[in-house]
């Protein structure tokens, strides 16, 4: 399944040959995902929404140093530009210079594409975008250092919709939506709402770039073969970084929530069950003070949801936890495990 144009950079139009509704792209740093996807919809004439997480991120898209269309008017010889629309909201259109240098749409010209934030959308009013065919969500994986929205999934998920509406009610297809991202935490809030982390990092592991789930209406594609990656090793930054864990992030496309992890092969029958919390299960050592974090559930152990006041709930009963694990007293059953037991322990869902 070849998902790479000859030059290396990502083939968007291989990925919506597969027709899944729910696409999601990570990996592959400067890969072209965000520049061929724009690219497809203005070839295509496919009316689009470009979504990313928070409204700074948005208002900062635009600026024209930093709009999503730079790169490709530069290289196109295009004018697209955003426009505000509202407070929460811009749209793409064909653009030429006012009297006063400023960007207008051209007369008679369409909005090419809307842009708005996972954030804020419920605050664009009368926000009716039933005739977008491609939802367009960037940087879908949140870096450590950015805030995390309140219920990210179920924001995720009322946005698709919102956009969506009854289409499919109507006999038309579903909304594609190209989730497009980095390689930064598998065990993200959407990844880990649908289930989806084992599964991911199952792929990863085995260097399998293409999962297509058609009950789901789910396709993964984890990045890892492009020979733009290969290539970017021998420049300057790279140079510098050489075994680190950006270049491991970056270059290998080792997702951070890979790096560190204790994974062992314990026997159960040596543990009791405490408590479950999503996916995992945490069972304490009988005859010592160690703990094991399982994918599977035994016995009848305490039940928490991720949730937010669950997940609150839990870390204020198994604080030691904390403790136990920072003092290596927590073996994990494979990779996932310990990347959701980090998340539930330190950081909201």
């Amino acid at each position: 399944m070849g998902i790479y144009l000859d030059n290396g950079y990502l083939d968007i139009e291989k990925i919506l040959s597969y027709k899944v509704p729910f696409n999601f792209i990570i990996g592959g740093r400067g890969t072209g995902k965000t520049y061929g996807a724009l690219k497809y919809m203005i070839e295509h004439k496919i009316k689009f929404i470009f979504m990313r997480r928070t409204q700074t991120q948005l208002d900062t898209l635009r600026n024209d140093e930093y709009q999503p269309f730079k790169k490709l008017n530069e290289d196109l010889g295009w004018s697209i530009h955003p426009i505000t629309i509202t407070k929460y909201s811009s749209a793409f259109y064909d653009c030429e210079r006012d009297k006063n240098g400023k960007w207008k749409p051209k007369e008679g010209a369409e909005a090419l594409g809307l842009m708005v934030a996972l954030s804020t959308i419920s605050n664009v009013r009368g926000f009716d975008a039933t005739d977008r065919d491609v939802l367009i969500y960037d940087e879908m994986i949140p870096e450590r250092h950015e805030r995390p929205i309140k219920d990210e999934a179920s924001a995720f998920f009322n946005a698709i919709e919102t956009v969506q509406r009854n289409r499919e009610l109507e006999g038309k297809d579903p909304l594609m939506v190209l989730c497009l991202s980095n390689s930064n935490e598998l065990a993200n809030p959407i990844f880990i709402e649908l289930k989806i982390v084992k599964k991911a990092m199952a792929l990863t592991q085995k260097g399998i770039e293409v999962d297509i789930d058609r009950k789901r209406a789910l396709a993964l594609f984890i990045l890892r073969d492009s020979k733009i990656s290969q290539l970017k090793k021998d420049t300057a930054l790279y140079r510098l970084t050489r075994g680190t864990t950006f270049e491991a992030m970056s270059i290998d496309n080792n997702f951070e929530d890979l790096v560190g992890v204790r994974v062992v092969s314990r026997n159960l029958q040596e543990y009791k069950p405490i408590c479950s919390i999503g996916e995992i299960t945490i069972y304490k050592h009988k005859s010592n003070k160690t703990y094991y974090v399982s994918m599977h559930k035994m016995g009848s152990p305490e039940e928490f949801t991720i949730s937010e006041p669950d997940v609150m709930r839990f870390r204020k009963k198994y604080t030691f936890l904390m403790d136990s694990y920072l003092f290596d007293n927590v073996d994990f059953e494979e990779y996932a495990c310990e990347s959701l037991f980090r998340k539930y322990i330190y950081k909201t869902i």
